[in-house]
């Protein structure tokens, strides 16, 4: 009971992570330079209780741990961000990703041939996903055909299926802590590239560039605005050590795939915050979406 609270602790947490990421971008930050900066502080706060030198078993180990850096963490935030910058329909984006849990549920059926995929399973995930549709849509039916939107809104889900799934691979091998500090180190190597990129693009305040990969600099004065580096802080301890760290533990000890059907609801929790803090609208039918969302998830995962 306490490991499925937790699981739905994170999906809310995350689900809220929008309005501080909001206001980073305000501010003149990209979404990749907030991945780094969230996953560098994250990594650095978690240095002093996971100190020990960490060497892998074998290099497999390192090469699965570089992927969950990429599926957890660099890949994953460029698609899902770059589906949302070329469409002005974000519903598109929230629809797609939030078929997670059922690729996930795919995926470890396929890997593992453990946890049949059975009738009150595919129901329970019919219903939360047309409970999140209806929160998404918020009463206006406008979706993006472009097929770029789709494929890379599609990636970033597969991306965090195939997270979870290396992770059940790493779990018995290693510690929490471990596996959460080396995701964190692998994300932040594996962005570094898109940030001098973009950068070189002049897509950045942060990372200043006057048109030639020599010249990048950094701009330090911007993260100590108060406003930005509260809401850094936020991510980097709250959204990224925390739940991240929290998440490595319940997919231990609930599986992954009853784990992921909590991630239906962070599209809840961003259309309540939006709501509470930006004056959103929040119509009938988002409520009834929310009910059906959280009926859908109970029934996937009553034992």
């Amino acid at each position: 009971m306490w490991w499925h609270l937790l699981a739905l602790a994170v999906s809310c947490i995350w689900g809220s992570t929008f309005a501080s990421s909001s206001v980073l971008i305000k501010a003149g930050l990209s979404p990749a330079e907030i991945m780094c900066l969230r996953f560098l502080f994250a990594y650095l706060l978690l240095l002093p209780f996971c100190r020990q030198r960490i060497i892998p078993k074998s290099w497999r180990d390192e090469l699965l741990f570089v992927c969950m850096g990429i599926t957890g963490g660099s890949l994953y935030f460029l698609t899902e961000n770059y589906a949302i910058k070329l469409t002005g329909f974000t519903s598109t984006v929230a629809l797609i990703v939030c078929t997670t849990p059922i690729l996930t549920a795919i995926l470890n059926r396929l890997f593992w041939r453990s946890e049949p995929l059975t009738n009150r399973f595919f129901c329970g995930s019919f219903i939360a996903l047309s409970g999140v549709s209806m929160v998404v849509l918020n009463g206006v039916f406008v979706l993006d055909d472009n097929p770029w939107v789709i494929l890379l809104s599609f990636l970033a889900a597969l991306c965090w299926a195939f997270y979870s799934i290396i992770l059940k691979v790493l779990e018995h091998r290693y510690s929490t802590s471990v596996i959460t500090r080396k995701t964190f180190f692998w994300g932040v190597i594996t962005m570094i590239p898109a940030v001098i990129l973009l950068a070189s693009h002049g897509e950045s305040q942060l990372i200043v560039s006057s048109g030639s990969m020599s010249s990048v600099s950094f701009n330090a004065a911007l993260l100590s605005e108060n406003r930005i580096f509260a809401n850094l802080l936020f991510l980097s301890l709250i959204a990224s050590l925390g739940c991240f760290f929290a998440w490595n533990v319940v997919c231990k000890r609930i599986s992954i795939v009853s784990a992921s059907n909590y991630l239906y609801f962070n599209p809840i929790v961003s259309l309540l915050v939006g709501a509470v803090f930006l004056d959103e609208k929040l119509t009938l039918m988002a409520v009834a979406g929310c009910l059906l969302t959280i009926a859908g998830v109970y029934l996937c995962n009553r034992r």
